[in-house]
């Protein structure tokens, strides 16, 4: 006997359903598995600064959280638009993450129209790894011993003062020209390829001024090559208690708080990335952890993805218009 026409139509119909439930449940035990073999995290930045430290500093935590081993790699290149590119190329599995500063997502892509990604489109925020608590300096032999004195000197002598930044579209130039912006002066631009040069040619009087995380800065500091007018946070930095912040000093509006945070490639699966939020959030959370940081110039967050991703929206609004008002471009 042959099988009726409906009866032959309901089992294909049944095989595809149990075909698909089948690739379903496959996929779910392998995401209830995660991770079942060793994490990358590509960090955009050159080794030893802050952002590395701090990202190094985690995975070893994470590591031993999840069992498995943390791979860090560092691709610094066009402050931190080379990793970002080769991060949303990767498998969206959770096993490619990549470290980016705030200036790889909220600024360098509105001024490289030419950056091959979009950070809200191609990446999923996974998780704060840490802000970067950052002072303003100056040069050793610099004149002024205040930041009053300093903006009085900005302000005699337009565009005769320069400051130093870890290249165009960095969290430190962007910084300053807020800065700028907000007490009235004008000053000229020298942008390095990274932020430790940058300090650098403060340290040896050939630029004037610089905004910089102050485990970067400290350093010099103690060895008596630079001097630290003021922190430029919400608070004073534990590192340097005694050191006043720009709002302290009367730059009311005034907040520079750079921030480096983890991404994975846009369609990672959302258990996967609350998985790995939970562990990092678990991580900061610990005082010792917390501790350890704050001895670096780190502060610890515990911030869920939907905040990650808020505060990129916002920070990068807000330096859209930076740009645009103080006609800031790649020359």
């Amino acid at each position: 006997m042959h099988a009726a026409p409906n009866d032959s139509r309901r089992r294909l119909l049944g095989g595809a359903a149990g075909l698909a439930m089948g690739l379903w449940a496959a996929r779910s035990a392998a995401r209830s598995a995660y991770p079942a073999r060793p994490i990358s995290i590509l960090v955009g930045l050159q080794a030893g600064t802050g952002s590395d430290v701090a990202v190094r500093t985690l995975a070893e935590r994470l590591g031993a959280a999840l069992k498995q081993a943390i791979v860090v790699e560092n691709l610094p290149g066009a402050s931190g638009l080379l990793a970002a590119r080769r991060a949303t190329r990767a498998a969206p599995d959770g096993y490619s993450l990549v470290a980016l500063s705030s200036a790889a997502v909220t600024s360098l892509p509105i001024l490289t129209p030419s950056a091959g990604f979009d950070p809200f489109k191609d990446l999923v925020p996974v998780a704060m790894v840490a802000t970067i608590p950052s002072v303003f300096f100056v040069r050793p032999d610099f004149p002024a011993t205040t930041l009053q004195e300093f903006v009085r000197m900005a302000k005699a002598k337009p565009g005769s003062l320069t400051y130093a930044s870890g290249g165009i579209g960095s969290v430190q130039h962007i910084g300053m020209e807020v800065f700028k912006a907000q007490t009235g002066i004008a000053m000229v631009h020298i942008p390095f390829r990274g932020s430790a040069q940058a300090v650098l040619d403060v340290a040896g009087s050939r630029v004037d001024a610089g905004l910089q995380g102050v485990s970067t800065v400290l350093p010099f500091l103690q060895s008596n090559r630079v001097r630290v007018l003021a922190s430029t946070g919400e608070k004073r930095t534990n590192l340097l208690p005694d050191v006043p912040t720009v709002k302290e000093l009367g730059v009311a509006n005034f907040l520079y708080e750079p921030w480096t945070a983890l991404f994975a490639p846009a369609g990672t699966p959302p258990e996967v990335v609350a998985a790995l939020n939970a562990a990092v959030r678990r991580i900061s959370a610990e005082p010792d952890f917390k501790a350890r940081f704050e001895s670096m110039g780190l502060g610890a967050m515990e911030d869920p993805p939907e905040a990650v991703a808020a505060r990129m929206r916002a920070e990068y609004d807000n330096n859209a218009r930076i740009i645009r008002e103080r006609n800031i471009r790649f020359d």
